[in-house]
């Protein structure tokens, strides 16, 4: 499946826009989990979570012959989650509720103590407020940039960095410098 790059995901985006459903398996193929972890950090319900995902590459596919290349595909993506988001949240009460990455997700099946080092990790996230684990997890785990972050979450650059910053910091208090985050 591999990385995809946002020049990548503008040229599926294009193709997408010409009808090519192939683009649009590629696109999702190579950018669902990323969305559904996105998504999940943001609503903190499993099903929701998937049936946001599913939805925004429905509506990428939809929305395809609107969008200008310019080298932000995943961006693009990540805007119509995040649309999607604030919409299921005006529809269910105007809150973004205090949520968490859990342990819905499949832990790897290559070794117990990586299963159990990521249960760790995911109840340290869950202590974090919204918008850092919001953060962290769309540069951390969906490896954006943090300018691709704040362009998402429609935040300052300065903030992003800000709350990135304060997040891994309680995440190194409460686990230690050994975790991997930079």
């Amino acid at each position: 499946m591999g990385t995809l790059d946002q020049q990548t995901a503008d040229k599926l985006i294009v193709a997408m826009a010409g009808g090519d459903m192939h683009a649009l398996e590629i696109l999702y193929n190579a950018m669902y989990r990323e969305i559904f972890v996105f998504l999940l950090s943001t609503v903190g319900n499993t099903q929701v979570a998937e049936d946001l995902a599913q939805d925004t590459f429905i509506r990428a596919y939809q929305y395809a012959s609107g969008f200008v290349p310019a080298g932000y595909g995943k961006s693009w993506v990540y805007q119509i989650a995040r649309r999607l988001t604030l919409t299921y949240f005006q529809k269910n009460g105007n809150h973004a509720t205090e949520i968490a990455l859990t342990d819905d997700l499949p832990a790897p099946d290559d070794a117990e103590e990586r299963a159990l080092n990521a249960q760790v990790i995911a109840q340290a996230m869950e202590r974090l407020p919204a918008e850092e684990r919001q953060i962290i997890s769309l540069h951390a785990l969906s490896g954006l940039t943090l300018r691709e972050v704040a362009d998402i979450l429609d935040k300052p650059l300065g903030t992003v960095k800000w709350r990135h910053a304060q997040g891994l910091k309680k995440l190194r208090e409460w686990l230690g410098d050994d975790i991997g985050c930079q």
